[in-house]
């Protein structure tokens, strides 16, 4: 997905700007301070519209907006232009797995992340846990 904002412009046709004022932390003021000094950046406004524009950056890429009802069940009752050869299918599984593995597994690749979850039964307002002396 892309998202595309119209940028307004000034008269010289450079982006509009607005001035923002917000409190940080004085250790963050020091750091950034100690970036501009290292010549990494021009001025804390340079760092600033940098980090915030890195960060929304980053962010737009995780956005998922899921379809309505009706744009899914359109999308599902389109029959495809041509069916896809055994081979096509193949390529796209592998192609599926690798994202899967990708996201589900830890860095060394052996086994699956796993989230974990405690669940709790509830049996007249008490935990197991409690029920069980644990």
């Amino acid at each position: 997905m892309q998202v595309v904002v119209e940028v307004p412009r000034n008269a010289k046709g450079r982006p509009k700007t607005k001035v923002v004022s917000f409190r940080i932390p004085v250790f963050v003021e020091q750091q950034i301070d100690a970036l501009v000094e290292l010549g990494l950046f021009k001025d804390r406004t340079d760092f600033l519209n940098y980090a915030i524009q890195k960060t929304l950056f980053e962010l737009v890429d995780k956005i998922v907006i899921p379809p309505s009802e009706e744009v899914l069940n359109f999308v599902l009752s389109l029959e495809p232009a041509f069916p896809l050869s055994d081979d096509e299918i193949r390529e796209v599984m592998k192609d599926v797995e690798k994202e899967v593995k990708s996201k589900f597994t830890d860095s060394s690749g052996d086994r699956l992340k796993r989230n974990r979850v405690l669940r709790v039964r509830r049996t007249e307002g008490k935990s197991n846990e409690s029920n069980n002396g644990g």
